[in-house]
């Protein structure tokens, strides 16, 4: 029995110190090593092994509650998923760490300055530039808080410009080149031009820059010397510091060797690039490098080699369809949690307001309504009143008009029962429309052939004309036949109804 309890002691100790001394095993220290680990094998684009450090270092923080650990880890997880082409787990990673730690992101721009990073270059990959130009803009203001160290806020504005520039590529290129040109101002500022030996933290950068600058003079401004003096520059730089994206600059080189109708030794490029790349880089690269050798093999001649290559991209190429449609179901829903998300962050905030503002607006539309309607009610009673007016005028003036031609007319019939010299003139002042569409039709009618049709204008029959004018009917049949011919009034149409019809034409 006594044995028994010497055994059970020290067990029930162990099996007590044993978390104790578990917990202070998994330490920062632990953490932080993890850290620098996962980012020595992604700066070799060892990603998948870089993830696995990532996802260790995650899990070890929040066992002892480190949550600036947890959040770095998360971060950097986000982006490795965003590198290994897994856009939807990265946008997952960055919800989840902006749900959680909150507070945490607040008080520490250097976390919101990465999180817009990763969400800009997750959209950027899928091509939705207008949203990744969103989210880059957002950066210029947080370097200064973000990165205290002087260098390290350099290369910030540096990238700054170049994640910018990136968005305008094919869609405004002197933009893009604008941004370029502020991030080379900045690396000639600080004679980081002039020597290979610069700070590791500004190589990639500096690599970016160059690179940019290449595609813009090789596609755009078309200047191919300035082309081959950015990719010199990159290349000397990247086989300087053993850059892992040298398949990058050598495919570039190629591309621009194609352009100026070097086949064969864009092929020497090409196969370096292809060598590096091998299950380093993603689908696009290898895409970009087969597609380049199906082209010089086609210009070449080699048409055994072309269709090679050809048969190597184009199912590559397919395949990408589906990516890029899982990218904007992926960028599209992501766009709609983050509208859910300020959503539900206002919502409570909002309603009242949007009540109150709801009913404000309807009072004002009813306000409007009635001082509309008043004044539309007035102008029209105006305007019925004036028409009144109007039209009482227009009666007085026909009345007035009616018994002025009454008079006139009788006075006028009297004139030529007399054959009175004046009848003419006065005729002509009660009938004025008809003497102006007689002239308009007769224009050199003379006194007696006016006279003759004043007389018929009237109603004058054959007979009664020529006893007032003391000539025989034959003679007034003979006249009319004449005007007929003159005026053009047919035979079979009557001359008395064509002339009273003249002045209301």
């Amino acid at each position: 029995m006594k044995f028994e309890k010497k055994i059970c002691v020290p067990l029930l100790v162990l099996f007590f110190f044993l978390p104790l001394r578990a917990q202070k095993i998994i330490s920062k220290d632990v953490v932080n090593h993890l850290l620098q680990e996962g980012d020595s094998l992604s700066d070799q684009l060892i990603f998948n092994k870089s993830l696995q450090a990532y996802k260790k270092a995650s899990s070890f923080s929040k066992k002892i509650n480190f949550q600036n650990g947890a959040i770095e880890s998360d971060l950097k997880i986000a982006r490795t998923l965003n590198n290994l082409g897994f856009y939807k787990d990265s946008f997952k990673y960055l919800d989840s760490i902006e749900k959680k730690y909150t507070d945490q992101i607040s008080e520490r721009p250097e976390f919101k300055y990465q999180i817009i990073e990763i969400t800009g270059l997750n959209y950027l990959k899928y091509d939705f530039k207008r949203e990744a130009v969103v989210e880059f803009r957002k950066l210029p203001p947080l370097v200064n808080l973000s990165f205290k160290e002087n260098t390290a806020r350099l290369n910030a504005k540096i990238r700054t410009n170049v994640l910018i520039a990136s968005c305008y590529e094919f869609v405004n290129n002197d933009t893009a080149y604008h941004y370029m040109r502020k991030a080379e101002s900045i690396i000639k500022s600080e004679r980081l031009d002039r020597t290979l030996d610069i700070p590791k933290i500004f190589q990639r950068n500096v690599l970016s820059v160059y690179r940019n600058l290449a595609d813009y003079q090789q596609y755009f401004s078309k200047n191919l010397d300035s082309a081959y003096y950015y990719s010199d520059k990159v290349l000397a730089l990247g086989e300087y510091i053993k850059s892992p994206y040298m398949y990058i600059y050598y495919r570039q080189r190629a591309q621009i060797l194609h352009s100026d109708k070097k086949h064969k030794q864009s092929l020497v490029f090409c196969r370096r690039s292809l060598k590096i790349i091998k299950e380093k880089a993603v689908k696009e690269d290898l895409i970009d490098v087969y597609k380049l050798m199906y082209e010089n093999y086609t210009s070449l001649g080699d048409e055994k080699n072309a269709a090679f290559y050809r048969a190597k991209y184009v199912p590559l190429k397919d395949s990408l369809v589906g990516t890029r449609t899982e990218g904007i179901i992926v960028s599209s829903d992501h766009m709609n949690s983050k509208k859910k998300m300020i959503k539900s962050q206002y919502k409570n905030k909002d309603r009242n307001f949007v009540i109150v503002g709801f009913f404000v607006i309807i009072f004002f539309i009813f306000i409007i309504y009635i001082v509309i309607n008043r004044k539309k009610q007035k102008e029209l009673k105006e305007n019925i009143e004036l028409k009144k007016k109007k039209l009482l005028e227009k009666e007085n003036e026909t009345q007035e008009l009616k018994l002025k031609v009454k008079e006139g007319f009788e006075e006028v019939v009297l004139l030529a029962k007399t054959n009175s010299p004046e009848f003419v003139t006065l005729f002509i002042s009660v009938y004025p429309d008809f003497y102006q569409a007689l002239l308009t039709v007769y224009p050199d009618i003379n006194t007696e052939n006016l006279k003759f049709c004043a007389l018929l204008r009237l109603s004058f029959s054959s007979k009664d004309i020529a006893t007032y004018n003391f000539i025989t009917p034959r003679a007034i049949q003979l006249r009319k036949n004449r005007l007929r011919k003159k005026l053009g009034i047919s035979s079979t149409e009557d001359i008395y109804g064509w002339l009273n019809r003249l002045d209301n034409k």
